[in-house]
């Protein structure tokens, strides 16, 4: 079996060895739509370390992530996802939000927090993720509404004592403040590469990470 690296609230919920009901909702870059081609995504490269390597073989993973869904699209499935009662979800929108620009950053927090309760009522483990980069060329002018969305995110999930992982910050930060182009499949979606980074940075926040995985030596 390959090890788990550090504690945090997803390995000791592992450790448990009950069955976990994963979940994921958002929008394209969840649902690994389309941008990856032939790669998987980072949702499931995140399955095969859990069910795989891990040998969870009783856990399920079911998606909720819609391309083009923002989080008021993301509350109208909220209902019919916790339905399957998830054990623990995962969280990734933002992106089409940000299209509103400053105008629409006051709803998107009241609409993000709404999100982060409803499901924290239910006693699942919840994981907020913020988005990703865009590269310079980015239509709506992405690149400079990202980061106040961004930090709405850490700020919401902050206040809600809810785990972060935080790929804006490590994509900004290897990019000069965008996306690297080589981790992009368009001026807005990650490709193969950018969701390896994903899930990388994904392990490392919650955990999973560790040197002796084939899974993550994918990731490098």
């Amino acid at each position: 079996m390959v090890s788990v690296m550090a504690e945090s609230p997803v390995t000791a919920r592992l450790q448990s060895g009950d069955p976990i009901r994963w979940s994921t909702i958002g929008d394209s870059i969840a649902q690994g739509a389309h941008w990856t081609g032939a790669e998987r995504d980072y949702v499931q490269l995140l399955e095969e370390r859990v069910r795989y390597e891990l040998t969870r073989y009783g856990d399920s993973f079911v998606r909720w992530a819609v391309s083009g869904a923002t989080t008021e699209d993301t509350l109208g499935r909220l209902p019919a996802a916790l339905d399957l009662s998830p054990d623990l979800v995962l969280i990734g929108v933002g992106t089409n939000d940000a299209k509103a620009g400053p105008d629409g950053l006051e709803k998107f927090e009241r609409r993000y927090d709404t999100l982060l309760t409803t499901i924290l009522d239910t006693g699942a483990l919840l994981i907020a993720q913020t988005p990703t980069a865009v590269l310079r060329t980015c239509r709506y002018n992405l690149g400079d509404h990202l980061p106040a969305y961004a930090e709405t995110i850490r700020a919401v999930a902050m206040r809600r004592d809810v785990p972060l992982v935080d790929h804006f910050a490590r994509w900004t930060a290897a990019g000069d403040g965008w996306a690297p182009a080589e981790w992009m499949a368009d001026p807005i979606h990650p490709g193969g590469r950018g969701h390896r980074v994903m899930a990388r940075t994904l392990f490392e926040s919650l955990g999973l990470y560790a040197a002796d995985s084939a899974c993550c030596r994918l990731l490098d």
